[in-house]
């Protein structure tokens, strides 16, 4: 990695300022549902149903978390369904952000090295 201090400290900044950016969002309030939120399909059991032959309804909403190493899974109430929707889509927004973050902190991490490698006494 050919870099020179300008280079170095410009490409440091950018990041620094889009790391500033993801911890604010990281940090704004608001609940997170953990796990994964979805419609479970059932048979609805009346005979003469399309469902009876076919994959069947979206009956039941539910959430399905990791606890304790075991995968749970909770019924979600019909009031509270727009709620952990949300909740939903925040938890997969904050791990993407969580996985940019790392990206930029590898990338740091690159520069940094490099830099030491180019400034790194060469003693003969």
């Amino acid at each position: 990695m050919n870099l020179s201090t300008s280079k170095t400290l410009r490409q440091l900044r950018t990041l620094q300022a889009r790391r500033s950016t993801l911890l604010r969002r990281l940090l704004r309030p608001g609940e997170l549902a953990v796990g994964t939120v979805s419609w479970v399909d059932r048979k609805c059991g009346r005979p003469g149903c399309h469902c009876a032959q076919g994959p069947g309804h979206r009956q039941m909403y539910f959430l399905f978390a990791d606890a304790s190493g075991r995968r749970r899974c909770k019924l979600v109430r019909k009031a509270d369904e727009a709620r952990l929707e949300q909740a939903n889509q925040r938890y997969r927004a904050f791990r993407e952000d969580l996985r940019q973050l790392a990206a930029i902190q590898n990338r740091e991490r690159a520069l940094l090295m490099a830099w030491m490698r180019k400034r790194g006494l060469s003693y003969e």
